[in-house]
């Protein structure tokens, strides 16, 4: 079993949605556990929980994941740490993406990268098709919810009047900044139980076509460097068949090698569950938690 499959079990939280987004915000640390309180059980009492808990000024959660940059720092981050870290919570993104948002020469965020992966604020992850320039990820929990959440109207919080209204307009960001990223990592430690996988990643692809690119959340190598397995992530919402047809379509742009596909989301639609390519595998949070 993966250590992170691990740690979101060692919650004892029953459904997989509810444990994965809990453990988006607590890992399994017993010092976070304690201002817990009662653990949701099941994904409507999530915000309800979030509330009293990580958007309450009076609860520790609160002031941990306010300063949770400034303690690993040891100082309060400047604006220039601040405006990097909002980029990386949107999407892990390699030092040139950073430096043409931010304004900030990349020689000259190198050594603030290198600083915050340090201190365990931010992690690298792999791009296979660019050895020398990983993606920069949010690792740590409360200052990634900091960001998401909590930054975005952070003096509103702190005074508790509205927090209904700031829940409703922020939950988005939670599910997709907070949750999917967390739901993303677990998919890939999933994906790496096949005992072909060597390497799983993220990628970003070329799409000369239509002038973009393509980013899927999971790619499986083996241990020869083939690609053997690409995954698309859903989170909280049901996939629809256009990420199926994306998914396909990033294949094509690769090659198309024999690769297996992994529709990764709680629920699916019918074309997607009726789809009889014996290539495509529909994989939920419960079959990431289980390991099957």
């Amino acid at each position: 079993m993966s250590e992170l499959r691990a740690s979101v079990n060692a919650l004892g939280i029953e459904d997989a949605e509810t444990a994965i987004g809990v453990h988006a915000l607590l890992g399994s640390d017993p010092g976070l556990l304690a201002h817990a309180g009662a653990l949701p059980r099941t994904r409507p009492e999530v915000s309800t929980w979030i509330k009293s808990t990580f958007l309450n000024a009076d609860n520790p959660l609160f002031e941990l994941s306010e300063h949770a940059v400034a303690t690993r720092l040891g100082e309060r981050p400047d604006e220039t740490i601040d405006k990097v870290l909002r980029l990386i919570t949107a999407r892990p993104r390699a030092v040139e993406d950073l430096a043409d948002l931010s304004g900030v020469p990349a020689g000259d965020l190198g050594p603030i990268l290198d600083r915050l992966a340090e201190v365990g604020v931010l992690r690298t992850d792999p791009d296979p098709f660019r050895p020398d320039r990983p993606f920069w990820a949010m690792e740590d929990r409360l200052a990634r919810f900091h960001y998401a959440v909590l930054d975005v109207h952070l003096p509103r919080w702190r005074r508790g009047l509205i927090t209904d209204k700031l829940w409703r307009m922020t939950h988005a960001r939670f599910d997709r900044y907070v949750c999917r990223a967390e739901y993303a990592r677990l998919a890939r430690a999933w994906a790496l139980g096949d005992p072909a996988a060597a390497q799983a990643t993220r990628i970003v692809v070329p799409d000369p076509r239509h002038r973009q690119l393509r980013t899927l959340e999971v790619a499986v190598w083996n241990e020869a460097g083939a690609l053997i397995a690409l995954g698309t992530v859903r989170w909280g919402l049901r996939m629809r068949r256009q990420q199926l047809q994306r998914l396909r379509y990033v294949r094509r742009l690769l090659g198309d090698p024999p690769a297996r596909l992994y529709c990764i989301a709680p629920r699916v639609d019918a074309a997607i569950a009726e789809d009889p390519d014996p290539d495509l595998f529909r994989i939920g949070p419960a079959h990431l938690l289980k390991g099957d």
